[in-house]
This record gives C-alpha cells, structure tokens and sequence, in this order.
C-alpha cells in the first residue's frame, strides 16, 4: 500500500483516538516504543499525550525533542502490547514485537512500517500532572495509507481496523463498525 505525504491537518490523522505506538531513540540509537491511549488533539498542529515521566519514551522526548506517533490497527494488537511491556532500554520493542521501521522526514525518529497512519512531532511544552506528564507535540509531517484516507481528510477508523483500548488496564481492544450520522 502506497502512503500519501502530508503537511497539514494531521490531528485528523488521530481524532477518534485509536491506541497508538509512540517511536524515539535512545542515547545508543536504539528505538524504542512505548503504546498509549490517553492522548488529545488541542489544535490543529498540536496533539497532547499522556506520559509517565519515570519511562523510557518520556526520557527520549525530552532529550531529543523528537517523537512519531503511529497508528494501530487490529493485526498489530498483539504488537502493540509487546511495545507497552517494560523492556530494557538495551533492548528495541519494536525488534521483539516483529515491526519494521522506515525513515522520517523531518524527525531522527524512525516510524513503523506496518501501521497505518504516522506523525512526525517535536516536543513543544508539557504540564506535569501527578506521575504523568501531559506532553504537547507539534506535529510536523505525516503519512497515511491511502486507502484509509476519508473524503474529509481523517483516517477512516473503521476502514483500516483501527483499535482502541476498553478495558484498560487489561489489553481488551474492540474495532469500530457500523458508523452512522445523527440528523
């Protein structure tokens, strides 16, 4: 499948909010991954996720600057909750999980191969909140499979299988089916 290079309106990449898999490089040039739920878009270029500060993707964002935010769908569920495991830092996610990385455009950080929609983002500013901190991302370039692409612009969710989590903690995922309008 052939992805279509964007500059602009990539929040729409994620407004339905499916689970995501969050790339960055270690010190060694490792990369790691981390899978997140918790997240929002707060403008047009800028996408807000929640993240524990103790863990290696927080780490890596505020070292670099840099993050990809990529989307999952239903084949890469089992992935995504290799991603989200505590894995060493000496050790890449991504190779345990069997995921394939390519090259960015704008960032040092690779994007997955597999998934479906990618955004490449730049640490702009953060709130800490308890344990966690809502980290604000500026979001610079994305890619998209172009099949999934809907008429206005989105990733078409239910099209491309994307999941969400619904019985977090548990890794209990459901796709969306069945859309309808409310006229």
């Amino acid at each position: 499948m052939a992805k279509k290079y964007l500059t602009a309106g990539l929040t729409k990449l994620v407004t339905a909010r499916p689970i995501i898999i969050i790339t960055t490089l270690h010190q060694t040039g490792i990369v790691n991954a981390g899978t997140f739920g918790a997240y929002t878009n707060l403008s047009p270029t800028e996408i807000g996720i929640a993240i524990g500060r103790p863990s290696h993707t927080y780490q890596n964002i505020k070292r670099t600057g840099e993050l990809v935010i990529n989307v999952v769908t239903r084949s890469l569920a089992k992935a995504a909750e290799i991603c989200g495991e505590e894995i060493p830092p000496s050790e890449s996610e991504l190779e345990k999980a069997g995921l394939s990385v390519e090259p960015a455009s704008l960032v040092k950080v690779p994007l997955i191969r597999e998934c479906v929609a990618n955004i490449e983002c730049r640490w702009e500013k953060e709130m800490v909140i308890g344990y966690h901190s809502l980290v604000v991302a500026r979001c610079l370039a994305g890619w998209i499979e172009k099949d999934f692409l809907s008429e206005n612009g989105n990733l078409d969710v239910v099209k491309a299988g994307a999941i969400f989590n619904i019985g977090y903690p548990r890794p209990l995922y459901a796709v969306l089916a069945n859309p309808f309008l409310v006229e």
